[in-house]
């Protein structure tokens, strides 16, 4: 815990983000109430709108009814040194709290999981068979619906899979959902790893289960997204920690994974290699080593696409440049310009990772280095790399200007790890309510914008 006095500078600082944090949350949320916030750009002619009707009273009940929830599980101690009963109990909460979340929105799950507009995948999975999807894959993606053309076959393929517990339409959408939820908990691997902290893991899940854009979007395939890219985070902690030689083959795989289902979160090879290097200074890797055992990953990696084409007719690379060409035209299509977006993304991702989650990220940035920390320890400590290099992956990735519009929900696998620097700070704030009131703002503009925003048109 901090004192106060002895810590005054940083004590000073976390409250200050803190209540900034609040402030613009508070802000956002009136902004959803009034129907006064413009989620997108008018000028850059693509937003959300309002639903209709008006304020619904009763979503505040659900809010408490949330609110109550969450503090109750809160008010639990953390006595063990993993914190994984507290994980469990989050994940069966989340789950409640997202069915009823959604029990009193405008569009029910099953209608966005079928309709063609929304969720093309689904159309997509019950007109083709595996086999001939990945054998055909470019001449069908030209066929099917506009959505669809800009996706690479996983998510499809994934939609099958699932239809193999349930081909119930309205059970399809909640198994979207849980395995979405699963995503906790290597989230929380990867803050115990990076972090050493029980607590900071168990608040990083918390954060991760109620991030906006994961939830706002539900039952649409973009939630699953961070679930893969926190599988290769992950294994890249568990490389960096044992040296295992598993972990890199592993990684080489789970590569091909991640492009096979989307290729926009290679960006986060920003975050991953500014991880690599500072354990690599703090002489916590050898250099021989690494590369060594990084060379097995590129193999497993070439070994894995080798197998996909030799197997199925699917080439990789080949469907990966006819996706990026196709967003390139969409952009030129819809007329959507590159200044406009450079500047309108970073408001939409705001609201898509929480304002008080960024605002702490941007707090964690100088943290270490008021601490009392020299400035290589400083600028070698994990909550520094990580902060810095999420603010890089964010900024590289709009300045790509592929995606224009609608990042709260392309840019949903970012806003999880927003969920980190956050986390930790909240874990060591010396105030027990600064992480509930983290996770309440959060559970607010979740509440409200779920009744008064069409993120999703059928």
């Amino acid at each position: 815990m901090f004192s106060f006095w002895s810590h005054k500078p940083v004590t000073i600082l976390l409250l200050a983000g803190l209540g900034m944090g609040t402030v613009v949350a508070l802000g956002v949320c009136y902004g959803i109430a009034t129907k006064s916030l413009v989620l997108g750009s008018i000028e850059g002619r693509w937003t959300y709108q309002y639903v209709r009707q008006p304020f619904p009273v009763r979503q505040l009940l659900v809010f408490l009814a949330l609110a109550a929830g969450s503090a109750g599980l809160l008010s639990i101690p953390l006595r063990t040194r993993t914190g994984v009963l507290h994980l469990a109990l989050w994940i069966v909460f989340a789950t409640g709290a997202h069915w009823l979340l959604r029990s009193h929105a405008r569009s029910e799950m099953k209608a966005i999981f079928v309709s063609p507009a929304a969720n093309s995948f689904y159309t997509t999975a019950q007109e083709h068979h595996p086999a001939d999807l990945l054998a055909r894959f470019n001449r069908i993606r030209r066929d099917a619906p506009w959505h669809g053309r800009s996706n690479m076959p996983g998510k499809t393929l994934l939609i099958q899979g699932l239809t193999l517990i349930s081909t119930r339409t309205d059970v399809l959408p909640w198994l979207v959902i849980i395995t979405s939820n699963l995503g906790a908990i290597l989230i929380f691997g990867l803050a115990r790893d990076l972090f050493e902290s029980p607590r900071t893991a168990v608040h990083a899940a918390v954060l991760y289960l109620f991030t906006p854009a994961r939830v706002l979007f539900f039952p649409l395939m973009n939630s699953v997204t961070p679930l893969l890219v926190l599988g290769c985070a992950w294994l890249l902690m568990r490389w960096l920690r044992t040296g295992a030689h598993v972990y890199p083959v592993a990684i080489g795989v789970a590569l091909y994974a991640l492009v096979f289902f989307e290729p926009l979160p290679l960006v986060m090879g920003l975050l991953f290699l500014s991880v690599i290097f500072a354990a690599a200074v703090r002489g916590e890797i050898e250099w021989e080593r690494f590369l060594l055992q990084g060379c097995a990953a590129v193999v497993a990696f070439v070994a894995t696409f080798e197998a996909v084409v030799f197997l199925t007719d699917f080439n990789l690379l080949r469907a990966f440049r006819q996706i990026g060409a196709h967003a390139i035209e969409f952009n030129e299509l819809e007329a959507r310009p590159y200044a406009t977006w450079v500047r309108a993304n970073l408001g939409e991702f705001i609201f898509a990772a929480g304002p008080c989650q960024i605002v702490l990220a941007c707090v964690a940035v100088a943290y270490r280095r008021i601490t009392g920390s020299g400035w290589r320890a400083s600028l070698l400590d994990p909550l520094t790399v990580i902060s810095v290099g999420l603010f890089a992956v964010l900024i590289t990735t709009n300045l790509l200007g592929v995606n224009r519009g609608e990042v709260l929900r392309l840019w949903t696998f970012l806003a999880c790890f927003f969920q980190l620097p956050a986390a930790y700070l909240c874990s060591v704030a010396g105030h027990r309510n600064a992480f509930p009131v983290v996770l309440g703002v959060t559970l607010l503009q979740l509440s409200l914008a779920v009744a008064m925003v069409r993120f999703v048109v059928t």
